[in-house]
Formats: C-alpha cells, structure tokens, sequence
C-alpha cells in the first residue's frame, strides 16, 4: 500500500496483479467499485508481453463483464459475451468469420483466448440462436478452472490476430474483493 496526494487529498492506493485500486476512504462510506475506475481499456503490461511473445497484432479492447454464475457453471461451459460488446467483436472479424459465426449450424469459428498467465485455450466462438448472444464454449471450462474464476470477477476482453491470422482473445481477470 501507498500514500499519495492527488488534487490536495491524501489516498491510499495498492497495486493487485499490475491494477492499482483505490480502497473506500473512510469518509466516504458508499460502496462502489473501484475495479471499474480502475481497470482501464489498456492491456496489463504481462499479458502484452505474452501477445508479442506468440507474434500476435495489436491487441484492441472490446469491453468488460462481471461474470455470473452461468459464465462459471461447469455444465454450462460458455462465455457470454456483454450485448454491448458484440457489435465491436463482430467489426473485427473477416467476412467469412462474421458469416460462420451468425450461421444457423451454430458451428461458429475456431479462436484461442489467452489467459492473465499467458496460457491458451482452444474455443468455439458462435452466435447461439436461442439467445440471440455471442458465446465463447468448448474450452471455457479449463480457462474457468485454471484461474479459479467466480461469480463478480471482472474480466476485460481484448482482440487481437495470430501471426497466421487466426482470430484470437485475451481476458485480464480482476478477483472480486474478500468481503
């Protein structure tokens, strides 16, 4: 933990998996979450790091989630990707991605998803009719389990293409706080 002073206030700041938070001041009692105000749309340095390190482009922010207890059941082994994400995600694929994705076989694309560690994860990428969403399966299992992931992590969400093209991911996770 340190002390700085910012704008005339002194605040106590500490430095969680290279995301710096702001702990409640004691003046302030609302609860908020301070992972959001301080999880900006830059890539952590490691995880940039293990990109460049697999020769993949430049990584493009899509969004965030909270997880919910459907995007960590075991039996259901999906992401949901955020509605509000999609539109961007589907902008960065190929045409051909695009039209394998929305196809009505539901068969979709293969990607890999980086981790925070910089492992690999084989998935499926497709749009599911029934929900009308964009999911990540067959694989979101082993990613879950890997990081220990559970309801209220939040996860950030970024593009980016291997040195042979393939559509891939990486996810920065952000432990939900011990109560």
């Amino acid at each position: 933990m340190t002390t700085i002073r910012l704008f005339g206030n002194y605040i106590t700041v500490i430095r969680l998996f290279g995301v710096q938070f702001s702990p409640l001041n004691n003046n302030n009692m609302q609860q908020r979450d301070d992972r959001v105000m301080n999880m900006p749309d830059l890539l952590p340095p490691s995880l940039r790091l293990n990109i460049e390190s697999v020769r993949g482009s430049e990584p493009v922010y899509m969004g965030r989630k909270y997880l919910e207890n459907s995007d960590t059941n075991s039996s259901l082994s999906r992401f949901l990707i955020p509605a509000e994400c999609a539109t961007n995600l589907l902008q960065h694929m190929t045409e051909s991605e695009r039209e394998k994705i929305q196809s009505d076989d539901d068969r979709g694309i293969d990607i890999s998803v980086m981790d925070p560690k910089g492992d690999l994860h084989n998935m499926k990428f497709t749009e599911w009719k029934s929900l009308k969403r964009l999911v990540f399966n067959r694989g979101w299992n082993k990613l879950v389990e890997n990081n220990q992931l559970h309801k209220g992590d939040l996860l950030g969400l970024w593009h980016y293409r291997s040195f042979n093209n393939k559509p891939c991911f990486a996810v920065n996770i952000i432990p939900k706080p011990k109560q």
